[in-house]
């Protein structure tokens, strides 16, 4: 059973999962979460489309990311998540032993490779809506055992919330809300444009100086911008048009 104190951390990530508005969605932050509350000593995010891998994230893990993404790379065409979910429509999430036992894996290339490299062999990915050829998901890797039912329980109830989450980040990506401020990135332009500091802003609103920084950027990257007067300007010079 889950001890209290990572239950609470299961929660604390639903939570932080349903509040998370587009401008904050950091995927390799989102596997750092995955990999704090399991306990794993891995955690990726992955994207692999027709042409190859696409994007890799890695949060803060013993092992570097340049090695990472190597041991990944090498394995994609013959690792059996990846290529399940490649050529299938099956979202589920799944662990390795899900479509092998363990003993094959073990004694198959793709497997002792990825051991060598990082020391474990159960795998558990949750993969998030992706089109026909192509897969887009979280991994999580273990190496004091299989994931028991219980930690897959709680992945199975966390997953439908990472599809939402990844639902919002790429509507936020489509022409028209690209080039529309949030009324949260209002709230910091108006507050940074005021004068106050990066921290005084962040109490103000009651968020983390990371989550302010991801507005910033999505301010900045609207506005065509590069700068916190520059901002300044943008908006005094909206308002004088309003006004007009």
């Amino acid at each position: 059973m889950l001890s209290k104190n990572r239950y609470d951390q299961v929660l604390d990530l639903a939570v932080e999962l349903v509040a998370m508005s587009p401008a904050e969605i950091d995927y390799g932050w989102v596997a750092e979460l995955l990999q704090q509350v399991l306990e794993c000593p891995t955690a990726t995010f992955s994207e692999v489309g027709r042409d190859g891998v696409t994007g890799l994230g890695w949060p803060t893990t013993r092992l570097p990311a340049s090695t990472m993404t190597d041991v990944t790379r090498r394995n994609m065409e013959r690792h059996p998540l990846i290529q399940h979910y490649v050529r299938t429509a099956d979202r589920r999430p799944l662990a390795i032993t899900d479509l092998m036992s363990l003993s094959r894996w073990r004694s198959s290339a793709t497997g002792s490779d990825i051991h060598a490299v990082t020391g474990f062999y159960d795998h558990l990915a949750l993969p998030l809506l992706s089109p026909s050829g192509t897969m887009r998901a979280f991994a999580l890797g273990r190496d004091d055992g299989a994931f028991t039912g219980q930690e897959r329980e709680f992945v199975e109830k966390l997953h439908p919330l990472l599809i939402a989450m990844d639902h919002r980040a790429r509507l936020s990506r489509s022409p028209a809300a690209q080039s529309r401020l949030t009324p949260r990135e209002e709230q910091v332009l108006e507050l940074i444009a005021a004068g106050l500091t990066r921290q005084v802003a962040a109490r103000r609103l009651r968020i983390s100086i990371r989550t302010l920084d991801k507005h910033l950027e999505a301010v900045y990257r609207k506005l065509g911008v590069n700068s916190h007067i520059q901002a300044a300007l943008w908006l005094h010079a909206s308002r004088v048009s309003d006004n007009r």
